[in-house]
């Protein structure tokens, strides 16, 4: 599979997007153009040679041209189709092998999850990639493609811009997808099925971590055994499930803290934690100020 690399802060220019339908058998026209052309297939064939490679493309497919290379059509067939024509600064093919972008994406997608959504910068590598040619099944995807098209037929105010934002978000989408794909179809070891459950867990506390989580409740929401899942969560996130889960109680409990007036209790009970004084013994642990101190510290800054 060829990758590009896409620069995910810097937004592509959409010049042209659209959507054809031939009912009746149809052969692409040879042209050399100096941008970039995504096609969808929404359904049917196209057949298309680029740079005299050829590429039959089925229903699903997403498929990027590249600029300043021949491409032609060399078989008819019935397509309906979108399109979008597009520049960007930092769209280029990747120099690595696959498997090393993959990982690469890996560890992204590892640092994320682990993250803290609370603060500011963005100290991630911006750099993801994007398929020439990948199967897309997802529904959400063609349906966004309609929406945006839309968008551009309107030709209201900045519909350009806004069109160009949404082709930016598509294109994320796309990437994660394909990212997705990949441990589909990596997992098929038992340590990988591992490591994707424990992932699981990660995004399932991520958006759970105020409500009772138990080694029981792991174990019966994932079937699987705790302290294995325990051993291999520790192994990609380089702490045990419990910690993290604390970690991230006590890391909400500080902007709760920083921006309310709530009580402690209050605090707590929103974070998930219905001891007070355990609460209060956990900040402590982390922090090494008491939920007072923390208050004071940052009301004073703020005043």
């Amino acid at each position: 599979m060829k990758l590009f690399t896409y620069h995910t802060d810097i937004v592509p220019k959409v010049r042209l997007i659209g959507r054809i339908n031939y009912k009746t058998p149809w052969k692409h026209f040879s042209r050399i153009i100096d941008e970039y052309i995504m096609y969808f297939i929404k359904d049917g064939d196209m057949f298309i040679k680029e740079n005299g490679v050829e590429y039959h493309l089925k229903t699903g497919d997403v498929f990027i041209l590249e600029p300043n290379l021949q491409h032609v059509g060399y078989k008819s067939a019935v397509c309906d189709y979108y399109y979008i024509h597009f520049k960007h600064s930092h769209f280029l093919p990747s120099n690595n092998e696959n498997e090393q972008d993959f990982l690469d994406l890996m560890e992204k997608r590892r640092k994320c999850l682990m993250s803290n959504n609370l603060i500011e910068d963005n100290t991630l590598d911006p750099i993801t990639y994007l398929p020439k040619l990948m199967n897309c099944t997802s529904g959400s995807m063609i349906h966004e493609l309609k929406n945006i098209t839309e968008i551009y037929k309107k030709r209201e105010e900045f519909y350009k811009t806004y069109t160009s934002t949404r082709i930016h978000s598509f294109f994320l989408s796309l990437s994660h997808e394909m990212l997705m794909n990949h441990l589909s179809e990596i997992s098929t070891s038992t340590s990988k099925k591992a490591e994707h459950v424990a992932e699981q867990i990660l995004d399932y506390i991520n958006h759970h971590y105020m409500e009772k989580i138990s080694s029981n409740s792991l174990e019966d929401i994932f079937e699987v055994n705790f302290d294995y899942i325990n051993r291999v969560f520790s192994k990609i996130t380089e702490t045990t499930i419990f910690k993290y889960i604390n970690q991230l109680r006590i890391t909400n409990a500080k902007q709760l803290i920083e921006t309310s007036n709530l009580s402690f209790g209050e605090i707590a009970y929103l974070v998930g934690i219905e001891d007070r004084y355990y609460f209060s013994r956990q900040f402590h642990k982390l922090t090494n100020m008491t939920p007072t101190q923390y208050y004071n510290l940052t009301h004073e800054k703020k005043e």
